[in-house]
């Protein structure tokens, strides 16, 4: 997904002040090989020329960024990990792996991460104005740590990064990132390549013709013919052959309320469970429920619960093997990791309960419905499927066990 953000009308206001217009470029530095620790996380620069700027920003969970602008240079971000809230002057989007949006100059945004190591790709592509990451070129609107409001070097702690530890996309070959691959290849004109459809394909140096010129920081469309403007050139190639299963996961009660502010569901069913070993009960319970409802919300429980309800020696599968199952199940449309805090009253599950407002609760029939009410009593309807017969985890583990 590509999201290209139109500068409002009192955006342009600001950025057309004398003040801000004739404001004296930093002087250049040199960002490579250094880290900077800042509130929400730390970032690093990992190429640079005249034309661009890349980096890379690793976030704390619900931490964020202020909300800023740029008036010499555009920016394009695109997600390595995890979801992010991407605040804008007015409103804001939630961005997933893989998808894209381009904040041209004097565009105010902001970044949140919704879990612990929240990746993000930053390209700064450079106007007439700055050839160079001039990082003191912002203004920050809004910003949760008071800091100043157009020098970042006052908000930066600045570390050494040894050069074996680095990441130099000057260097082409590949870039691990969790589930990201980031590969950096150079082209001639007479090489025989092809540009992968399912890759982001990103020009780092030189010029090609696409439909468009295209210069760097343009992305790649790999569908047209591609003509060599210049002898030679560098481009990056993204893939996450996970990016359109993580558009499921709810990481917490905060993502959920934004998913829900942003999009208008109707019809919704919930239910919930620890799916340790899945087995043929889940299944058939989980199509019940989708059947009855448009959107099928499941909330996973923790490997900490679990724990505290089933034993020390369960879950035989860890929270992330079991989301990985249930994100490849097409009857589920999103998955809400949670951490229950009281498993006899649930108090957790009736938050979350408060904030989706389900029209169907959906559970087996090894649970009562009076039971049900009693802990969650903003449930409207409640449906209890029989369960398949001698089919569960436990019965499954025993008969490992036995045999």
């Amino acid at each position: 997904m590509f999201n290209y953000v139109n500068p409002e009308k009192d955006e342009l206001i600001i950025s057309n002040k004398p003040e801000i217009k004739n404001r004296e470029n930093s002087k250049k530095k040199d960002y490579l090989n250094k880290l900077y620790e800042k509130p929400w996380g730390h970032e690093y620069l990992t190429y640079q020329n005249d034309n661009i700027g890349i980096w890379i920003l690793h976030f704390n969970k619900n931490c964020k960024t202020s909300v800023h602008c740029h008036f010499k240079k555009d920016t394009l971000l695109i997600v390595l990990n995890g979801t992010f809230r991407i605040d804008k002057y007015n409103g804001y989007t939630i961005l997933n792996e893989n998808e894209i949006i381009y904040f041209p100059a004097s565009s105010f945004h902001g970044i949140m991460s919704y879990i612990e190591n929240g990746i993000v790709l930053e390209i700064e592509i450079y106007s007439n104005l700055v050839n160079y990451s001039d990082k003191n070129d912002l203004l920050r609107l809004r910003d949760a740590y008071n800091r100043d409001k157009d020098n970042y070097e006052s908000s930066v702690v600045e570390k050494d990064i040894k050069i074996e530890d680095s990441i130099n996309f000057h260097n082409p070959k590949e870039y691990i990132f969790e589930n990201t691959t980031i590969s950096i290849k150079e082209l001639s004109k007479n090489d025989n390549y092809k540009f992968n459809v399912n890759d982001i394909n990103i020009l780092l140096k030189g010029k090609i013709y696409n439909g468009n010129i295209l210069s760097p920081g343009s992305l790649i469309n790999a569908n047209n013919n591609i003509n060599f403007l210049d002898n030679n050139i560098t481009y990056m190639s993204i893939i996450n052959i996970y990016k359109n299963d993580k558009k499921k996961i709810i990481y917490s009660k905060e993502h959920l309320t934004d998913l829900l502010s942003n999009n208008v569901f109707k019809n919704i069913g919930l239910t919930s469970g620890c799916f340790d070993i899945f087995h043929k009960g889940h299944i058939n319970n989980l199509k019940l429920s989708k059947v009855y409802c448009d959107k099928l919300f499941v909330c996973l429980s923790s490997d900490k619960q679990i724990k505290q309800l089933k034993g020390e020696k369960r879950p035989i599968n860890n929270l992330n093997d079991r989301l990985q199952i249930l994100i490849n199940m097409s009857f589920i449309d999103y998955i809400i990791l949670y951490d229950e805090i009281d498993n006899k009253n649930e108090i957790e599950l009736d938050n979350i309960m408060n904030i989706l407002k389900p029209d169907f609760w959906f559970k087996g029939s090894d649970y009562k419905e009076v039971e049900i009410r009693n802990k969650h009593p903003i449930l409207k309807n409640v449906l209890l499927f029989e369960n398949v017969v001698n089919v569960s985890t436990s019965t499954i583990i025993n008969k490992i066990q036995n045999n």
